[in-house]
């Protein structure tokens, strides 16, 4: 399934010269899609969610075993005497039992509280499975996303580099400028094309990733959701949550359904510690001698077992170190997530910063080109000063786009840390 969609975008890109256009070339090839079908359709090929299938199908089978009438399994019971083998006098003994476990109080209770726990353990984990695929295809789209950015960018240079040689060809042409600017602006012309088909290739590894994960072919728009964050979150704090982190965030949900399971399993554990008391109905029938009457007679039997605590304490105790266990995992899931709130915030505040050194660099680099290429035209520079002022300039509207690329990859890390899933 992933093949063709993985060719076509290869062979977009590859079929593409020097003026590709990213947008329009994928426009042309698959109609849009939002950032939820991407994430489903990565959910789809990663064939995880079978997982929380078999924990409901655990949850069901516990509840079947809870509405059953008996504990355990019913058995029967036979038994036969004769003397046959011995005085041979005619005289037996037969006995048929049906042998019913019983329930005790709080058994069928703690058996369905586990089943109840099982079942918000499927979908917590179905909420987590669907938000670690979020994670995956936020970062496929932003990676994709920042190469596309650098495509455009060497596209533009080298589309620029292509005009400067023209220029140049035609004043040597003229006799105003010497072979070796010429020859200079040509192997700028070169350089800038490398760049191009670097920019190119590195666009389709990004691109055939994405596919790959979602076996979508055009990126999701808008690329984020939610557009912004909470302003609680953005600040680093919210009110009803801890460290920043909504109450429902899949992380802790799933850990807090872990710690619930194990609390309903121990609770199971206590109501087993005992063996389950065993009804036995039946009948006999004797008789002492040839000719002496059959007697037939009703039986009822009641097994209880005393259940020593010395018996049952292994399996408390294990319960009890599960319980312990998820309970500290419940509290490094919080701190992991909180971790990681705060290292997004911080990496969005930083792009922002980062945003405005770069346009202020880009404004000068615009201006100290300008002023070289007058310069140039005028004759009162050489090439050289030209193209260290357009390399220049061309590092700064990189490094730009860059930047303005990364407020949505902050933003969409930003999402994930706070749990939202599209």
């Amino acid at each position: 399934m992933l093949v063709l969609p993985l060719a076509a975008t290869t062979a977009l890109a590859s079929d593409a010269g020097p003026g590709f256009d990213p947008d329009r070339e994928a426009a042309s090839a698959a109609p849009p899609t939002t950032l939820a079908e991407a994430v489903a359709g990565a959910l789809q090929q990663a064939g995880q969610m079978m997982r929380s299938d078999a924990l409901r199908g655990q949850a069901d089978a516990l509840r079947r075993q809870a509405s059953a009438w008996t504990a355990d399994d019913p058995a029967l019971r036979l038994k036969g005497v004769s003397d046959r083998f011995t005085g041979n006098e005619g005289g037996y003994e037969l006995e048929a039992l049906v042998e019913l476990p019983l329930w005790l109080p709080g058994q069928r209770r703690a058996r369905l509280e586990l089943a109840s726990s099982l079942g918000l353990g499927a979908e917590a984990l179905a909420r987590l499975l669907r938000w670690e695929v979020a994670g995956a295809v936020r970062d496929a789209v932003w990676a994709a996303e920042l190469a596309e950015v650098q495509l455009r960018q060497a596209n533009a240079a080298y589309q620029a580099a292509d005009g400067l040689e023209a220029v140049v060809a035609k004043r040597h042409n003229a006799g105003e400028l010497a072979r070796l600017d010429l020859l200079t602006a040509q192997q700028e012309t070169l350089a800038r094309q490398a760049e191009l088909t670097a920019a190119r290739a590195a666009w389709e590894q990004a691109r055939a990733g994405y596919v790959q994960l979602t076996g979508r072919l055009r990126l999701p728009e808008p690329p984020n959701w939610p557009s912004a964050p909470p302003t609680a979150a953005s600040q680093g704090g919210s009110q009803g949550a801890v460290g920043g982190l909504p109450e429902d965030h899949p992380l802790l949900a799933e850990a807090g359904a872990a710690l619930a399971q194990a609390r309903a399993e121990r609770a199971q554990v206590e109501s087993d510690r005992r063996g389950n008391p065993i009804l036995s109905l039946g009948g006999k029938r004797t008789r002492e001698a040839r000719g002496f009457p059959n007697d037939d007679a009703l039986q009822l039997e009641l097994s209880i077992p005393f259940g020593l605590g010395s018996q049952s304490a292994p399996e408390i105790a294990a319960s009890e170190r599960q319980v312990t266990e998820r309970l500290a995992e419940l509290h490094r899931m919080r701190r992991e997530a909180e971790r990681e709130l705060v290292a997004a915030v911080l990496g969005r505040r930083g792009a922002a910063e980062a945003l405005n050194v770069a346009e202020r660099r880009a404004r000068l680099a615009a201006d100290a080109l300008a002023v070289a290429e007058r310069a140039f035209d005028l004759g009162e520079t050489d090439l050289a000063e030209w193209l260290l002022a357009e390399r220049r300039a061309r590092e700064a509207n990189l490094d730009l786009a860059l930047r303005r690329a990364e407020q949505g990859q902050a933003l969409a890390r930003v999402n994930q840390a706070l749990g939202m899933i599209p």
